[in-house]
């Protein structure tokens, strides 16, 4: 999928600020802006255009590379952080609901917690490093795969299916209507 709106914004102001640095570090002696970026977006992605980029780690490549260029340390910092933000969000948006689903009652950080409970994970899941993070997401996918499973409960047929690999275009977006189409089973601790 090509890059949002957004973040195209974001790459052209980016582009802007290291090109800019780069003139002034070159004295000027740069290909046009165009020629640049493109070999930038090549160099870093392997893509010509922003249109054949991935919005993930393709995005997160040439914006630090351009970022290291401007040296702004924002983005630096930002991109720096994006795998454990990621990781945050499928375990919070996605696993937390198919946890909610299959256990019919309200949960949170703490359930996982307990599911990872030899690992030495902190209180808080902002506090969690992106390595940790990955051996909990796994540790996670296999005990919903497990509730699935004792539940009879296909993993199509959890909030999440439609976002899992391994599972048929067509399902997912049969799945993908019933999510968007009905409400997540769990509500504010009560089971619908």
């Amino acid at each position: 999928m090509a890059l949002s709106r957004g973040q195209q914004g974001k790459y052209r102001q980016l582009v802007d600020a290291a090109y800019a640095a780069e003139a002034e570090r070159l004295q000027g002696e740069l290909p046009p802006k165009d020629t640049w970026r493109r070999e930038i977006n090549l160099a870093a992605t392997g893509c010509y255009s922003t249109k054949q980029m991935n919005q993930l780690n393709q995005f997160d490549d040439v914006m630090m590379e351009l970022a290291i260029m401007a040296d702004d340390t924002f983005w630096i910092a930002r991109l720096a952080s994006a795998a454990e933000r990621r990781i945050r969000w499928v375990i919070e948006k996605q696993f937390i609901p198919d946890l909610e689903f299959l256990e019919q009652r309200k949960l949170d950080w703490q359930y996982c917690k307990s599911i990872c409970r030899q690992m030495g994970i902190p209180d808080r899941i902002e506090d969690c490093p992106a390595l940790l993070l990955i051996r909990v997401l796994q540790a996670i996918d296999t005990h919903i795969r497990r509730l699935a499973g004792k539940a009879h409960v296909e993993l199509i047929d959890l909030p999440s299916g439609y976002f899992r690999k391994g599972i048929r275009p067509a399902d997912k977006a049969q799945a993908k209507y019933r999510h968007d189409h009905h409400h997540h089973h769990v509500k504010h601790g009560e089971a619908a």
